[in-house]
């Protein structure tokens, strides 16, 4: 009979280990990746932690309303992966103004600072606790 070990962080498939995971963020022990990034085949880009200076949210980062977007980059320099709610502009039902406040847009975006990178790449995240966690 013969044995199989794993290495750690690594599952049966040989595929790093998956420490979150929603519909923009993956984080594994090897990498993290930025979905809808690529503009416009909606493709992931996938950073090794090896080129990862620091990951912190946008709200540590002091990301104003004009480094915003809904996808890629504003003024500064953090292209944003696609999400469409992003700023969620639009007539509320009182007001024709912003829907979102600035601190609950920056309370669930994350800033990745790549090192010798120009831009840095942003990403929503669904559960910020749980991302941050992870990473």
């Amino acid at each position: 009979m013969s044995r199989c070990t794993e290495e750690p962080g690594m599952n049966a498939n040989s595929q790093p280990q998956v420490l979150y995971e929603d519909n923009y963020l993956k984080v594994t022990e090897e990498a993290v990746t930025v979905k809808r990034y690529y503009f416009p085949t909606l493709g992931s880009r996938t950073i090794p932690w090896r080129q990862v200076e620091w990951v912190k949210m946008a709200s540590e980062v002091d990301v104003g309303w004009l480094q915003l977007e809904m996808w890629g980059n504003g003024f500064g320099r953090i292209w944003w992966n696609f999400k469409v709610r992003l700023l969620n502009i639009g007539r509320s039902r009182y007001s024709g103004s912003l829907n979102n406040r600035l601190s609950q847009i920056l309370a669930n975006n994350i800033v990745i600072k790549v090192k010798e990178a120009r831009i840095w790449p942003g990403s929503y995240v669904k559960h910020p606790d749980a991302a941050m966690a992870a990473i």
